[in-house]
C-alpha cells in the first residue's frame, strides 16, 4: 500500500495546481500523486488554519506535505518558517510552493526531528494518522522538547482517528492543553 509518508517517485504522474483562498489571500499549491491530500487542500488543515490564534516568532510545520499550513501562516503573520517532512518529494514541493507564494522558508527532509536541532515558538501538525499511533506519539514527545519556553504545538485530529487518546498523551507532555475548536468530530488542540 502506498502512503503519502513513504517516498515513491513512481507515483509522480499527475502534477496539479490547488487553490486556497483564506484570510483575504489567494494561495496556489503544486501537488502530485503520492502526496497527502493531493487533489484538494485538506479540510482539516483549513479548519486548523482558521482556529489558530495570530502567531509571532518562529514556526515549524512538522510533516509539512506540500506546505499548506506553514506557507499560509508565515505569509499571514510574517513569521520565520521552517518546514519538515520525512518524504523528500513532499519537501521538494513545499520548497517550490513557498517560493511560488512569496514565502521564505527553510525546508528540511527529516523523520520527525531526526534532522532538526532548533527550537521553535510554534509548531503545527496534521499528524500522519496512517503511520500509526507510535509515530504520532513520538512526534508529540519530540515537539515538546523542541519548543521554546511558552511555545505552543497546534494539532488537528479527528475524533475517529484518536482525538481522545491524543488529548491524554498531550496532557502527559504539556502544562496546558486546550481544545480550541471541536465540530463534526474535528478537534483543534493547542498544547503549551
Amino acid at each position: 500500500m502506498n502512503h503519502y509518508f513513504i517516498e515513491n517517485r513512481d507515483l509522480l504522474t499527475n502534477e496539479r495546481v490547488l487553490l486556497l483562498e483564506i484570510f483575504n489571500q489567494q494561495f496556489k499549491f503544486l501537488s502530485n500523486n503520492g502526496l497527502f491530500s493531493c487533489d484538494k487542500v485538506d479540510d482539516a488543515s483549513v479548519t486548523l488554519l482558521k482556529n489558530i490564534p495570530p502567531l509571532t516568532g518562529t514556526l515549524l510545520d512538522l510533516g509539512c506535505g506540500y506546505g499548506t499550513l506553514g506557507i499560509v501562516l508565515a505569509k499571514t503573520y510574517g513569521i520565520e518558517l521552517t518546514m519538515a517532512d520525512i518524504n523528500s518529494i513532499a519537501a521538494e514541493y513545499a520548497a517550490k510552493n513557498a517560493a511560488a507564494n512569496g514565502v521564505t522558508a527553510t525546508v528540511i527532509q527529516s523523520d520527525s526531528f531526526s534532522n532538526i536541532t532548533t527550537k521553535f515558538d510554534n509548531i503545527v501538525l496534521n499528524p500522519p494518522i496512517h503511520a500509526g499511533k507510535e509515530i504520532m506519539y513520538r512526534m508529540y514527545e519530540e515537539s515538546a522538547k523542541h519548543l521554546n519556553p511558552n511555545g505552543t504545538l497546534y494539532i488537528v485530529i479527528q475524533k475517529k482517528h484518536g482525538a481522545e487518546t491524543t488529548l491524554s498523551k498531550l496532557k502527559e507532555l504539556f502544562t496546558q492543553v486546550t481544545i480550541l475548536h471541536k465540530k463534526k468530530g474535528c478537534h483543534i488542540i493547542s498544547a503549551t
